[in-house]
């Protein structure tokens, strides 16, 4: 591709730009950048003076004859004036300094034109025209300016025309339609082609175009192309004059086909003047246009280039036949060789000035969004045979610099885009290699192996007291074992489920904890209170687990308007369960504190254990408690083999045998706590409801159970003068060694052999006790709700009288 030395200045630089538009008045400019924003930029002092604030984006914007007054449409709103003076820039209705700069605010009050459908419109001699798409048409309207007022009341509708609308399958088109103004001569446009959109052709061709009626009344015509690809003309029909303009229009495709039609005058042969049309095609997609003399200026989504349209190349030819000369003449010729300006990313482009030593001077807009004065040499076949001088080496050296930027800027560009893509690609293939790692651990859990697990999370229970009140504070420690780590984006969330509630549905309450970066070998502990009131009610069920948001993985500044960010951060987001965890009356003792065997009241009797059990069922009762006589005592019973052969001490002491069931009871969750707070068979604490509570383990030798003999086996009693504190330790003791029982190396150890008599005894007391339970079922039939509640404690105590044996 060809290159054109051309010089580059940047006058200003407005941040990236999806669209744009700029117009070039005397020493001011004006431009749009794609928001709701207008600016005001002055090129004596390269800066930004004036700012327009409008309600919605404004698409595209024109000044009136005498340049007080800006017209402005802007999307989905209508068509604005406002006065404006390039002089001193204040014409607003709220003003404010800001910088030096005036920023104003354009109020409704000055919709001249209300049309949330209107897509383009152009000032032509005092009339606004206006084209809109409607559902199934294109509508033109025309609208009379009035002389000295803004109101919009005063824009009065002369007339209108629509269009039947066509669907186009062309792809990467857009649906704004393009209007420009023609002229006859350039007398009669002298005041208007310095304005955007209004251009003039030579009389012959403007009348072998537009008609006779029209180059006769010397009035402009509006030229609409749709992006459908047709062409629509129509004068307003208003008087001027002139006579000399120029010899071609030219039509550019958004794909890159260019339409140049010509006037053929009348000869000597007596031919009648007739028009052609020529065809050229360049290399598209073309995103804005603007010609001078035989040049065409366009960009594409890369690059500014030029084309030179030559008037010999393109002139008809002399020997048409008879049948061609009744209709005008269409040729295609081929594809017309580019030359590159070394501009980049142009997406609008004012029209262009000759300077006095024939230099042509394009102001352009970039994606990028700077505003740039591309300067064009002129070149000559002198120019181009004659040598270099020193300044022309330096231009050429100042040239190769501005390309060089303009290269590195986009391939900065796709160099931060890709390795934006690559962390993300990276990142998204840690969080498969930690969820295969998980799923996989899962299912070994399933099969019964014994593998620790990649990422584990282990819960601990401690007293604190938190604004002068003793709170249960859960502790959470999350491990990473793994060979990846847990990165931004990952989230432990801590779910609290008490079934045990006093609601029907019980109640669940869930913490979350973002996380910074896990690393192999690290762990972080979060803590979480529980509420040791009412709304507590041991056991309590704490299921963790891991919440990953594919959100965390898009930028927010990149992609805050994205369809597929939107849709991300509702619905995109993976949880992988870790484990879950049992929260009862023992991890929850304060051991340590001051509570003997001594401090332990006298067991109550039946009616006030009857009071302490519904009250703690929040079922109220007005009689008063009996006195206290004694505490109360469940016991347990465990086969000292079954315990041997699950704790590996098959040669132990029957003292040291008792110590380590205590250890393994209130060890719990963490082995550490029953190794450092039990340091014989007896432990006193303090429970869930501050009362004392103790704990013990002896030996105890059974006769009348195996055939074979005495039978030994360790007894757990748990003493409490509180029914809630006894009922809650006999819950949790038997939760463990129903987990002992599960356990594949006690299954092998072989069963004692029991004495008949034994079951039979033990049998007839189950049947007794079944019936008592009936009795109560029966009366509570008949409505003896608080009997049968004062029935149901005896059937407790007898079966505490005989404690259970697991074997």
């Amino acid at each position: 591709m060809e290159r054109v030395r051309s010089s580059v200045s940047c006058w200003a630089e407005f941040g990236d730009l999806l669209c744009g538009e700029v117009l070039h008045s005397g020493t001011e400019v004006l431009l749009t950048t794609g928001s709701r924003d207008l600016l005001l930029f002055t090129a004596q002092h390269k800066r930004v003076k004036t700012i327009l604030q409008f309600d919605s984006p404004v698409t595209s914007f024109a000044l009136s004859d005498d340049k007080s007054h800006l017209y402005a449409l802007c999307q989905n709103d209508g068509l604005y004036c406002t006065t404006l003076s390039l002089e001193s820039s204040s014409h607003s209705q709220t003003t404010q300094n800001c910088d030096d700069c005036i920023v104003s605010t354009v109020s409704r009050d000055s919709l001249v034109v209300e049309d949330r459908n209107l897509q383009s419109f152009i000032l032509v001699e005092g009339i606004i025209v206006t084209v809109g798409l409607q559902e199934s048409f294109w509508s033109f309207d025309f609208y009379e300016v009035p002389n000295c007022s803004t109101r919009a009341i005063d824009y009065r509708k002369r007339a209108g025309l629509q269009v039947p609308a066509v669907a186009t399958t062309i792809p990467h088109t857009t649906e704004d339609a393009r209007v420009c103004c023609i002229y006859p001569s350039k007398d009669s446009a002298s005041k208007r082609c310095t304005h955007q959109h209004h251009f003039y052709l030579e009389p012959l061709l403007f009348r072998l175009l537009f008609g006779v009626d029209a180059s006769l009344a010397h009035s402009p015509v509006v030229l609409c192309g749709l992006p459908d690809g047709r062409l629509f003309c129509f004068p307003p029909l208003l008087p001027s004059c002139g006579e000399q303009g120029p010899q071609c229009l030219v039509v550019a495709g958004q794909m890159g086909r260019i339409l140049l039609i010509r006037a053929n005058k009348a000869n000597s042969d007596g031919k009648a003047a007739d028009y052609s049309f020529i065809e050229q095609t360049v290399r598209g997609p073309v995103v804005c246009a603007c010609v001078d003399g035989e040049n065409l200026y366009y960009s594409t989504s890369t690059h500014l280039l030029t084309v030179q349209l030559n008037s010999s190349a393109t002139s008809p030819s002399s020997s048409l036949s008879a049948a061609k000369e009744k209709q005008p003449e269409r040729r295609t010729l081929p594809f017309q060789s580019a030359v590159s300006l070394s501009v980049c990313r142009v997406i609008a482009l004012a029209e262009p000035l000759i300077t006095p030593t024939g230099c042509v001077q394009l102001l352009a807009l970039c994606l990028s969004g700077r505003l740039l004065q591309v300067t064009v040499p002129q070149r000559t076949e002198k120019d181009s045979a004659s040598k270099i001088t020193s300044t022309q080496v330096g231009q050429t050296v100042k040239d190769l610099l501005a390309g060089i930027g303009n290269v590195w800027e986009r391939a900065s560009s796709l160099k931060h885009q890709l390795q934006v893509n690559n962390n993300v690609l990276k990142h998204l293939n840690q969080v498969i290699n930690i969820c295969n790692l998980l799923l996989n651990s899962q299912k070994k859990d399933q099969k019964g192996s014994d593998c620790k697990p990649p990422i584990s999370c282990h819960g601990t229970a401690k007293w604190s007291t938190l604004l002068q009140k003793d709170t249960l504070v859960l502790t959470c420690s999350l491990e990473n074992s793994s060979n990846s780590a847990l990165e931004e984006g990952w989230t432990l969330c801590v779910e609290i489920e008490s079934p045990h509630s006093l609601r029907a549905e019980g109640s669940s309450r869930t913490y979350s904890f973002a996380l910074k970066k896990l690393d192999w070998g690290q762990k972080v502990d979060v803590s979480v209170p529980l509420d040791v009131g009412a709304e507590l009610f041991l056991p309590v069920k704490i299921h963790c687990f891991l919440v990953f948001s594919l959100q965390s993985l898009l930028h927010s500044k990149e992609s805050s308007g994205d369809p597929v960010s939107q849709h991300l951060a509702d619905k995109g987001c993976i949880s992988l369960a870790l484990n879950t965890l049992t929260l009862d009356w023992i991890d929850s003792l304060r051991i340590g504190e001051p509570a003997s065997h001594g401090e332990i009241p006298e067991q109550n009797t039946a009616w006030e254990a009857t009071h302490f059990f519904l009250s703690s069922r929040r079922i109220c009762m007005k009689e008063q408690p009996m006195p206290q006589s004694g505490p109360h005592v469940v016991a347990i019973q465990i086969s000292s083999e079954l315990l041997k052969t699950w704790l590996g001490f098959h040669d132990c002491s029957t003292a040291a045998l008792c110590i380590s069931v205590l250890r393994w009871l209130i060890s719990g969750t963490s082995e550490a706590k029953g190794q450092n707070l039990v340091e014989g068979p007896v432990l006193c604490a303090r429970g869930l409801d501050g009362q004392p509570v103790r704990l013990l383990t002896k030996e105890v030798i059974l006769s009348d159970v195996n055939s074979e003999g005495p039978l030994s086996a360790v007894e757990v009693q748990m003493e409490s003068s509180s029914m809630s504190a006894v009922c809650g330790l006999h819950h949790a003791v038997l939760r463990r060694v129903q987990g002992l029982l599960q356990d594949a190396s006690v299954k092998s150890v072989s069963p004692a052999h029991l004495r008949g008599q034994y079951l039979c005894e033990t049998i007839r007391h189950a049947e007794s006790l079944y019936k008592d339970l009936q009795d109560s079922r029966a009366s509570a039939a008949f409505g003896g709700v608080i009997k049968t509640r004062t029935s149901l404690f005896p059937l407790y105590l007898e079966l505490r009288k005989h404690p259970l044996l697991i074997l």
